[in-house]
């Protein structure tokens, strides 16, 4: 009787360990299975210094929206671009190459001397004079095309005025998404002290703009004045259409 008590209680005991032992199987292949989505990241940061990515910054287009409220457009049909401006600005030059935009004074031998412009070159022109473009001249262009950026260049060899014309290539920048070549030239021929160009030349389709200003560096608060920080609001609202 003994002996059969003792089989019987073994065998309860073998069957509960293996109710046991699966049991724990199961959960073992329960944790081994757990979706990817609920693993953790494989990358986390590994120091106070590694700051985890975040989300891309907002589209430029409402920052430009919100500065140039209540500004003007321009639209021009050769080369088709459209820029916005201050309302208080105005078109001082609108031929079919060239616009320019400055404020108007009431004595223009008072005040800044500060303008924008841009011309544009196209197949049409090389029938005409090119003389009638601002600024614009085939070598001269030629030359800063040239240039690495950091390096300078007079456009004028006359050791006289050459500082005057001594133009500085600047790292490339973005206008309405293509890639445009900048140069700065800080003493400018005829302009005064504390006035500094920034010019911008860009090629699309058959199509060269010259984008350009001279302004004020020194905040002279002079009727007229136009700074660099002007200058770039409206550079960042053109929008090139050919």
């Amino acid at each position: 009787m003994t002996n059969t008590r003792m089989t019987i209680n073994n065998t309860w005991l073998s069957q509960r360990y293996m109710v046991l032992w699966l049991v724990s199987l199961s959960l073992l292949i329960t944790v081994g299975c757990v979706p990817v989505s609920a693993q953790p990241p494989e990358h986390l940061p590994t120091s106070a210094n590694e700051v985890p990515p975040t989300q891309p910054p907002p589209s430029p287009t409402a920052t430009v929206e919100a500065i140039n409220a209540g500004w003007k457009t321009f639209n021009s049909q050769r080369c088709e671009y459209a820029l916005s401006y201050p309302p208080d600005l105005e078109i001082w030059d609108n031929n079919a190459f060239n616009h320019t935009f400055g404020y108007k004074l009431a004595d223009p031998n008072e005040g800044a001397r500060n303008f924008i412009y841009i011309s544009v070159v196209d197949q049409e022109i090389q029938s005409l004079n090119i003389e009638d473009i601002y600024n614009y001249d085939p070598t001269s262009a030629s030359l800063l095309f040239n240039l690495q950026v950091g390096e300078r260049k007079s456009l004028n060899d006359d050791p006289q005025v050459t500082s005057y014309f001594t133009y500085r290539r600047e790292p490339d920048t973005t206008i309405s998404d293509f890639a445009a070549q900048k140069y700065e030239n800080v003493q400018p021929w005829e302009f005064p002290s504390g006035t500094k160009e920034v010019r911008y030349y860009l090629s699309l389709n058959g199509c060269t703009y010259q984008i350009g200003g001279y302004l004020d560096t020194i905040q002279t608060n002079q009727p007229g004045a136009i700074t660099e920080d002007l200058f770039n609001q409206i550079v960042a609202t053109i929008h090139l259409m050919p």
